[in-house]
């Protein structure tokens, strides 16, 4: 899932903290990544540590 959320940030070009706020707004990102509402989002800084750990 956190793989699909930095394509997702790619395509659009948002920070983590935009990501983060998108995933929360947008349904179709939630469902995109296989989240149901009661899920809990993953926080900016979250995001952060995945990519920097791929790197």
């Amino acid at each position: 899932m956190m793989f699909k959320v930095l394509i997702l940030q790619s395509l659009y070009s948002l920070s983590d903290d935009a990501m983060e706020f998108q995933i929360n707004y947008r349904l179709i990102f939630k469902r995109f990544l296989a989240l149901k509402s009661s899920d809990r989002v993953p926080d900016s800084k979250t995001i952060w540590k995945f990519r920097e750990t791929l790197i």
